[in-house]
């Protein structure tokens, strides 16, 4: 009997947190802030504008690359342009006008639109 264990690895980093925003939204039109805290977990946008990293007490709970999740958007750019939480999931706009649903608990990500 084989088992496989299948872990990730590399692209987490380290938040700064002055790009951290205590608001429960962020659009990256209108701000240079990456991240949004609530109930001591930060929800971080990754350098690739792609990938959300939730982190507790700086270790890594859970990642999700939303454009690999949910596939690319037919119009615009396949990056987050916006993120906003909501008690048990993030809500995240892509490209011009698609819509991903974050599980905030476990990183399960869904395209909604």
């Amino acid at each position: 009997m084989l088992t496989f264990m299948v872990t990730q690895t590399g692209i987490a980093q380290k938040y700064n947190d002055a790009l951290i925003s205590q608001n429960s939204e962020i659009n990256f039109s209108k701000t240079q802030k990456r991240g949004i805290k609530k109930n001591n977990i930060i929800y971080y946008v990754e350098n690739d504008l792609q990938t959300i990293s939730a982190y507790k007490r700086s270790k890594l709970q859970w990642q999700t690359n939303v454009i690999s999740a949910c596939g690319k958007p037919k119009l615009g750019e396949p990056e987050i342009r916006y993120i906003g939480y909501n008690s048990n999931k993030l809500l995240i706009v892509m490209g011009k006008h698609n819509f991903a649903e974050i599980d905030i608990l476990n990183g399960n990500t869904t395209l909604v639109g």
